[in-house]
């Protein structure tokens, strides 16, 4: 067996083999004899199929054997010969199997590239600078108070305002008859928030508990009922009451009910730091990812496209996830698989090229994960998911992928670090970024 090969491209390869005629002819003999046992043709018990029979029913099975056969016995020690490391299954290209006559096929593989990382320091980058903001806290504290708040009757003599809540019955109709979907008994609505049809809830302002109100609208020409779109529409409303939502006031009393507070203030302190954490951290990944942006900027290099579709659905498979906590799906955001990965293919790809270039500099560089470096690692995600240290440790140790990732992302970390310090980071204001 002779093996040659032939670039492509940088991150492609084609090896060419050629399998002597004897080879292939053996070859032939031993599948069509395995055949020959198991065979079954009308008229022959199993096994006693003559040989011409089998050769004239089974030749595409004996050709689809024997390129097996031969591909396990060739390819993969040509790979170990050449030092090719295919990043997946290749591409098979053969001639037809003939007894007599030597088999020639090839394989096309795709490999990661050979690259010669450059001027990966001095990268000249932006960092947003970060500014204290006040707002953030008090708009967390706003959403705290809402989530604390009760609903209380209104007083019988006053009107319900926007804001306000009412409970009531209705029935719609459209040219006198009720509709499907058009009733609901003791809905709660909030006056003012948008849920019903345009015009619905403001008709309903200034009503009372006990009091009944007829509402005229007109379903919207886009509405997702067809059989209602652009009708003018009557519901009979029975008001059962209206609720006036009353906060709680920002005091040490409200600080106290989440637990570790003793004052407003502590509470506030405790807001801001986790907002500076989060804003930190925000500003960390985006000063990383420029980085990459201005390493791949000076070093434009080939990727496999095998690399590109897995990691493009692995982004598919995570918004999926995402979506589906939140109850959603890619078709109510108007899109399908195709047009989601036509939409990020060329992030996916910038995100390959960055990993292939983060490694191409820790090789370079001699940067590496030490146990350290590890046990550090763990012992911080055990804190921060408030588990025991050797439980997440001994989890890691014997689930191989869950290691390998962390040690994958420990050492790119060092190698965006590395980058970092040696780069001309420039802090500028958000807008300048």
């Amino acid at each position: 067996m002779t093996s040659t090969v032939e670039s492509l491209s940088s991150v492609k390869k084609k090896i060419s083999f050629e399998i002597p005629a004897e080879r292939v002819s053996a070859e032939i003999e031993k599948v069509f004899g395995q055949i020959q046992k198991r065979a079954a043709i009308k008229g022959f018990r199993k096994g006693k199929v003559p040989r011409s029979l089998v050769e004239q029913n089974y030749r595409s099975m004996m050709e689809s054997d024997v390129l097996k056969n031969l591909f396990d016995e060739t390819y993969f020690k040509a790979l170990a010969d050449h030092k090719i490391f295919p990043v997946a299954h290749p591409h098979i290209e053969s001639d037809e199997v003939k007894r007599g006559e030597s088999l020639k096929y090839s394989a096309t593989v795709e490999v990661i590239p050979e690259i010669d990382v450059k001027d990966y320091k001095g990268l000249e980058v932006k960092k947003e600078k970060f500014v204290s903001d006040d707002a953030p806290v008090e708009a967390r504290l706003n959403e705290m108070r809402e989530g604390m708040a009760e609903l209380k009757p209104l007083e019988e003599d006053k009107g319900a305002e926007t804001g306000n809540f009412v409970v009531i019955d209705f029935v719609g109709s459209v040219d006198g008859i009720p509709f499907e979907g058009g009733a609901a008994e003791s809905y709660q609505l909030e006056l003012g928030s948008g849920r019903f049809i345009p015009g619905f809830e403001d008709q309903l302002v200034g009503v009372k508990s006990g009091e009944q109100r007829t509402v005229e609208v007109t379903f919207p020409e886009e509405y997702g009922n067809k059989d209602l779109a652009g009708k003018a529409a009557s519901f009979a409303v029975t008001v059962k009451e209206v609720k006036v939502k009353e906060l709680p006031e920002l005091d040490d009393e409200f600080a106290m009910q989440f637990g570790e507070f003793e004052t407003l203030e502590q509470l506030k302190a405790k807001l801001a730091e986790l907002h500076e954490d989060q804003e930190t951290a925000r500003i960390k990944a985006d000063v990383q990812d420029r980085v990459v942006k201005a390493l791949i900027g000076k070093n434009e290099i080939e990727v496999p496209s095998t690399l590109v579709e897995r990691q493009l659905q692995m982004m598919l498979s995570n918004m999926k996830n995402r979506l589906a906590q939140q109850r959603l799906s890619l078709e109510m955001m108007g899109m399908d698989d195709e047009s989601f990965k036509a939409h990020y293919r060329d992030s996916a790809e910038s995100q390959v090229k960055g990993s292939l270039l983060l490694e191409a500099v820790a090789k370079k560089e001699g940067i590496t994960v030490d146990d350290s470096d590890v046990e550090a690692k763990l012992r911080a995600m055990a804190e921060e998911a408030g588990q025991d240290f050797d439980r997440v440790k001994d989890f890691h140790e014997q689930n191989h992928n869950a290691k390998e990732n962390l040690v994958a992302h420990l050492n790119e970390e060092k190698v965006l670090g590395y980058l970092l310090e040696n780069a001309v980071v420039t802090e500028v204001a958000k807008d300048e970024l």
